[in-house]
Parts: structure tokens; sequence; C-alpha cells
């Protein structure tokens, strides 16, 4: 899970880009495996009144890509008298993407007698921060729901919202009912849907409900913490002791061993910012050291319409179909993939839970490396889009 521990209200009085937002209100971030267990079962203690959903923002930027392009509202109350499901989201995490096939089951059983969802886009990367960015990826991923592009956090901030995904249940009245942060703990939502619905549709009781979720059982294997190369308020991993210089100044970096878990080593020339390290010459590389069953990582290049070749090694061969994620490629030469669109990129899909050594070696200059993801054994059944 990806996580906002606290928001800083000197991100209003000093951002003057959306794009550098999540620079301001970013604190510290905390693992998916503990923080996926945290439910929040409401925002209210129990001899309080129930919280009033906040209304969407005007500033806010609505992609309607549910229902064919149908309108829909635009406010919290114009969902009165329907059961809403907020759900904050990012798309270039993989906790959200994990996710979607739960809330596309959810939205196909229920949607006819009054449910809706209403995706909130925030972004972390500079890439969150265009709209269209955001409209591809709700295409991609088939997201049959009206999506919000919240470009300037304001509806983040009026939910007091600090993970992704962040899920917020209103009822017919607007209230919120419940509160559930981080990838799973599913069935306990699904029961406050029904529980709902039920009221004004009793034929909702015959509709199976889905089994408990295990994604995160002991059995399924701890991988590596989401891995942040860019400069991420003291959680950026590059192991060189050159280390970070955020000026925009290129640095040659020279290898010194391999890095230990979670840590990237770099060699040649690159920059290192806080939204992640650019390629600034044709011998570039970068070593990471994971455990996992998957690997995933946020790339972007400065012209999508210009894609950038990036070979994969790993263990110091190249990825063959038993390794190879979705959007790996090979050729005589070896294992690549092309990085287009600014988006997360599937690069490794094991056979067995394990440690291994992958080394990226970008074929130009201007290729970003953002961020590195992980999945267990237990977290492959998902769409990869």
């Amino acid at each position: 899970m990806q996580s906002f521990m606290e928001l800083d209200s000197s991100w209003e009085n000093n951002n003057s880009s959306p794009a550098l937002g999540a620079s301001y209100i970013m604190r510290t971030f905390v693992s998916s495996v503990i923080m996926s267990l945290v439910v929040t079962f409401s925002l209210f203690a129990a001899d309080q009144s129930p919280a009033k959903a906040p209304n969407f923002t005007s500033d806010a930027q609505w992609i309607d890509t549910g229902a064919a392009g149908k309108k829909v509202p635009h406010s919290i109350k114009g969902y009165r008298g329907h059961v809403l499901l907020i759900d904050f989201w990012e798309y270039t995490c993989i906790n959200c993407i994990r996710d979607f096939r739960i809330l596309k089951r959810w939205y196909a059983k229920y949607h006819a007698d009054d449910f809706d969802i209403v995706g909130v886009h925030f972004g972390e990367f500079a890439m969150g921060y265009n709209a269209d960015n955001v409209r591809d990826a709700a295409k991609r991923f088939q997201l049959p729901w009206p999506i919000v592009a919240d470009l300037h956090g304001s509806i983040w901030r009026e939910y007091h919202s600090d993970v992704w995904p962040n899920r917020y249940l209103i009822d017919q009245n607007g209230d919120i009912v419940l509160h559930i942060e981080g990838e799973g703990n599913n069935r306990p939502m699904e029961e406050k849907i029904r529980e709902l619905l039920v009221q004004a549709h009793p034929e909702i009781s015959q509709i199976p409900i889905d089994p408990p979720d295990n994604t995160f059982a002991p059995s399924c294997g701890i991988p590596t913490d989401e891995t942040y190369v860019g400069n991420w308020f003291g959680r950026g991993s590059i192991a060189n002791p050159k280390g970070y210089n955020n000026d925009g100044e290129v640095t040659d970096f020279r290898p010194v061993g391999t890095p230990a878990d979670g840590k990237v080593m770099l060699s040649g020339r690159w920059i290192t910012q806080q939204d992640g390290v650019t390629s600034a010459g044709k011998n570039s590389e970068a070593q990471l050291r994971y455990h996992s069953l998957s690997l995933y990582a946020v790339l972007s290049v400065p012209n999508p319409k210009k894609p950038v070749r990036l070979d994969l090694l790993q263990d110091g061969k190249p990825l063959d179909s038993s390794a190879a994620g979705v959007d790996v490629h090979s050729d005589p030469t070896g294992s690549y993939i092309e990085v287009g669109e600014p988006r997360m990129y599937y690069l490794v899909k094991n056979p067995a839970f394990g440690s291994h050594l992958l080394v990226l070696k970008p074929g130009a200059s201007d290729f970003m490396l953002h961020s590195f993801t992980y999945g267990n054994i237990c977290q492959q059944d998902f769409e990869q889009k």
C-alpha cells in the first residue's frame, strides 16, 4: 500500500505546480503488508453523529468513463438514495490495480440495485497530475464508473486521505459509514454494502458474497517493501556512496559491490531527483536486489511517441518466458521492454518466490526510473494492463 501519513498545510501556500503537490505532503511510507491490515470502521466515535461526506471540489476534473459516457452526478447530493463507494486510487499504484477486479465484481453485482462507485485519482508522481494520463489509465483498466482527476489534491484533503487505495462508503443519506484503508480487507466492505442495499432490495441476500481474501497470509510470502528510486524524504533507495544530488546536475556513478535488498546501485551518468532518476548517457545502468514472486516498475520517457528500449537481465541472464512479465519482449539480443507511455510496467513474474538481482539498461538518455513494487504468491489474480 502506498501512503501519505500526514498532510502539510504548506502545500497550499508553497505549491506552484500540481505536479509537485506530493512533494509537500509526503511524510513517510509504511509497509503494505502491515498497513493493508488497517481498517477504520468509521470516521466518528460511537457516541457521535455520523460524519457527512464532503462534496467533490469544483477544481477537480471529471472523466466520465462509466455507463458509456452517460452523464453522472458530480456531487455527493446527486447520489442521495444510493449507496456510494468513493475509491481514492493512483494509476501507478499496484495495490490499487490489484483491487480493481474486486471493485468491478461488486459493481457488476450491485450497480443495478443503486450501488455506485466514484474513483478519485490523486497523483503520486508528476505523471499523475496530467488529466490525459489519468483518462488513458481509466480506459486501459476499463473502469466502468466515473473518475475524478483530483489534480490539486482538494478532495484528498477534504477526506483526510493519506493512502492508496483508500475507500469511503457513503449511505443513502450521505453519511460516511465505513472507511477502509489499503489493499485487502474487502469482506467487511462488501458486507456493509449489502447491509445498506438489502433494505430496499431484499433479493440481494441471494447473491453470493465474495470469499474472504487471504493475499497477506504468511504462506503467501513477504516481499521487499516498495522501492522509491527518487529522493523521497529519506526513503530513496540509491546505494551508491555519492547518493543524491537534486540540483539537476549529472552525476557519474560508479557501483560499489552489489546492492542490498530493496536498494538500487547505479552506474554511468544519471540525474537524481525526488520524482526518480534520469539516465544521462548511453551506458547508464541500474541494479536492484529484491525478493518476491513478481516485480513492477514505474517508468517514463520525455516523449511517449518515441519509446526507449530497456534491456533486462535477471541473475545475469535475459528473462525467459517462465519469468517474463507481460510487458517483456525478447529478440536475439535479449529481453527488453519498450518504455513509452508513463505508467507502471510489468517486468517479472517468477515461477517461485525468491531473491534475485535485476539489471536495467536503458538504450537512450532521458529514460526515467521512478519506483519498484512487488507481488507475493497470492497477489497474482488480477488484470495486468
